[in-house]
């Protein structure tokens, strides 16, 4: 028997999912204990890792993906959303990115998207990239370049665009000659996670650099192969994951915005499905119409060439079903040809 739905419910700690078999109306329970989170991939543990600068290890991590993504040099970093309330995941459309500004002005939105780069997210971070440039004017401002600064967004995508095939694909405003616009406020930085194995297989693993070692550990989390490196960069990554996993409260809270993100994917699934059977219903109704119409069409020209054989038939063309009935009806009748034209005019 197969599932087509599902919704849960938290009770001490224990995540309870409720399967919904649509056709017949059955239900199964099934009861989740939230197990040790291992994916970098999700975005609360993505956000964790990154937000408590009171943490040396989440200034280094940042540090390490700013510089090594946008090469600006940061000297000082400043989280501007470091807070999560836990009672906010469950909301399928919250974004848990990392918004940063530099000592130097400049912001930085930083988010992890573990699904594929659809148009919906293109658009989505460009409109992001645009409000925080917006968000820094204030009415009256004169002097735009005094209040103005660039603006950087970073996104981390578990998919590969094979129109582009690069680890980091960087955006700007450029003109016909490809040189990049004066005074750019906007770059756009799609990290595609999967290209690290090309890289990889490339370079070597030994061989990798500090960004390139953190996105390769951000896509396959924390391997035997990676650990054997001693690398700072992955052994400050595997501590945040271990410190994530000693607060229950937060594993439970991952855990349960990922069955919150696939409800909603199965949501936009069945929505999708409605609309293409209610499309096909609707397409075969206008096929329907359709072939009435043509064959009324073609009988009413059959009868009225007998009746009328010098006559251009170009007369009885692009007429409604209910004109071509009525017509028939009266050739059928022997109605003369002006009684035929005056229900053309009158249908």
């Amino acid at each position: 028997m197969q599932f087509s739905e599902f919704f849960y419910f938290l009770k001490e700690k224990t995540i309870f999912v409720v399967h919904i078999n649509n056709g017949g109306g059955e239900t199964m329970e099934t009861k989740i204990k939230p197990k040790r989170i291992t994916d970098f991939k999700n975005d609360l543990v993505f956000k964790f890792m990154l937000s408590d600068l009171n943490d040396s290890r989440c200034y280094y991590l940042l540090k390490i993906i700013i510089e090594g993504i946008t090469g600006i040099q940061c000297q000082e970093l400043f989280v501007l959303n470091s807070e999560v309330n836990p009672e906010h995941l469950s909301d399928k459309d919250m974004v848990l990115d990392v918004r940063v500004k530099t000592d130097e002005g400049k912001l930085i939105d930083i988010e992890m998207q573990n699904s594929a780069l659809t148009k919906e997210v293109h658009y989505r971070f460009q409109i992001y990239g645009a409000r925080m440039m917006d968000h820094q004017v204030n009415r009256g401002d004169l002097l735009y370049s005094e209040n103005v600064h660039e603006v950087y967004t970073i996104l981390f995508v578990n998919d590969i665009d094979r129109d582009n095939l690069l680890l980091i694909d960087t955006y700007m405003l450029r003109n016909q000659l490809n040189h990049v616009r004066k005074y750019n406020l906007l770059t756009h930085h799609n990290v595609y996670l999967p290209f690290i194995d090309a890289v990889v297989r490339e370079k070597g693993l030994k061989n990798l650099s500090k960004i390139e070692l953190a996105i390769y550990t951000l896509y396959h989390g924390i391997t035997d192969d990676i650990i054997a490196l001693n690398s700072e960069v992955v052994t400050m990554m595997k501590e945040k994951m271990d410190q994530f996993n000693e607060d229950e409260e937060l594993v439970l809270a991952a855990s349960k915005r990922q069955l919150v993100k696939i409800q909603h994917h199965q949501e936009k699934i069945r929505i999708r499905q409605e609309g293409k059977e209610e499309g096909l219903k609707e397409g075969l109704e206008k096929g329907k119409n359709e072939g009435e119409l043509l064959k009324a069409k073609e009988n009413t020209l059959m009868l009225f060439k007998s009746k009328f054989p010098q006559e251009d038939k170009q007369l009885l063309e692009n007429l409604t079903l209910s004109q071509y009935n009525n017509i028939f009806k009266a050739l059928i009748e022997n109605k003369d040809l002006q009684t035929i034209k005056e229900i053309m005019k009158k249908y």
